[in-house]
């Protein structure tokens, strides 16, 4: 099943892109997202939201990017937001205990307002 990326910003968050994925998260499609996410990497986006809706079937060599890729946006003062997981794709983020390493939001919208609230945290500190 190949792996279609759309991705759209939102205006009072510049640095965050919000990345659609539909199909699946395998070594077959890895190369592929890797492609996709560091051309929105490289236009500054540093926070990336991935709308998990219609995705449906992710294995361990998925999920061991989606890892890697947290990582090293956390290294580069952002994060990974993970949104609108499928039942099947929640059941094996659980299995390979990597649920408590993400947190899933319920959709896209609950992972931007997390953004926003930890932004505002961030310029009160500052402040």
């Amino acid at each position: 099943m190949p792996l279609n990326c759309e991705f759209s910003t939102v205006k009072a968050l510049p640095a965050v892109a919000i990345v659609a994925l539909r199909g699946a998260i395998d070594p077959i499609t890895i190369s592929e997202l890797q492609k996709s996410l560091l051309r929105v990497s490289g236009k500054g986006f540093r926070t990336l939201v991935l709308d998990l809706g219609e995705i449906r079937y992710i294995n361990s060599a998925g999920l061991s990017y989606l890892v890697n890729l947290s990582d090293q946006l956390n290294a580069r003062g952002g994060a990974l937001l993970l949104a609108n997981a499928q039942p099947k794709v929640k059941v094996v983020f659980d299995l390979m205990g990597v649920g408590q390493f993400f947190k899933l939001h319920k959709t896209v919208g609950a992972a931007l307002v997390t953004v926003a609230e930890g932004r505002r945290k961030r310029l009160r500190r500052q402040a």
